[in-house]
């Protein structure tokens, strides 16, 4: 059995993982122990401990003299990220269609309403957060906590991303409409259809994600980003 984190590695962990995702730590950006335990007011120990925690995640790269560098993606883990995302995430909403709670296929249902609401505000982060939601109800739905930490996982590892996909013209509006697809799907209790549905809305994200970088990012960028 696995020892539960001390509360002052799980305060690093926070900190920092939040600061990955959120561009807080740049990419390729170099971090201490030294200077976590500074600002925290901790010892260096818990911040060790939490930098292997993330290093283990794919988030934080040891390198020998330097210290641990923040992760660089590039197109080949977004290739892999999505291969991954698209084997479990269709193995999973298969396992929610077939979900008989109808409390959560009433929570489902009303999330994509949440999700068609946050589409007419044109707000990136209100979109995103409303899919997150409904992504997690399916988990719910899904019944595989292992499946799911791994999905969690994989997203953080592209968040930084995110906004700049979503905030692409019209693919919310696109999306919404693959959701509203899925969600049927699940609803009426077609797990077949609704893991090919969710199988294609995410090849789309993958190849939409790779233009994206190919066009906005990589062109300023010659490590990674």
């Amino acid at each position: 059995m696995s020892k539960e984190p001390s509360t002052y590695q799980q305060q690093t962990y926070d900190y920092v993982r939040g600061q990955i995702i959120n561009l807080g730590f740049k990419p390729g950006e170099y971090l201490t122990d030294a200077q976590i335990a500074e600002k925290l007011e901790i010892s260096r120990t818990p911040v060790r401990e939490a930098f292997q925690r993330l290093e283990k995640e794919g988030l934080l790269v040891n390198e020998a003299r330097k210290g641990w560098r923040v992760y660089m993606l590039d197109l080949e883990d977004i290739h892999e990220i999505f291969e991954l995302k698209i084997a479990i995430e269709g193995m999973l909403i298969h396992k929610a269609a077939i979900c008989s709670d109808e409390g959560l296929r009433k929570d489902l249902a009303e999330a994509l309403n949440e999700m068609k609401n946050a589409t007419d505000t044109n707000d990136p982060e209100i979109w995103l957060q409303a899919d997150i939601h409904l992504h997690n109800i399916l988990f719910l739905m899904a019944n595989n906590e292992r499946a799911e930490k791994i999905i969690e996982n994989l997203n953080d590892q592209w968040h930084r991303l995110r906004l700049g996909y979503v905030a692409l013209q019209g693919r919310t509006k696109t999306s919404i409409g693959e959701h509203e697809g899925f969600v049927a799907s699940v609803l009426a209790g077609d797990a077949e259809k609704a893991e090919t549905q969710m199988r294609e809305h995410l090849a789309r994200v993958r190849d939409d994600l790779i233009h994206l970088v190919e066009k906005l990012v990589m062109p300023f960028s010659s490590r990674g980003f």
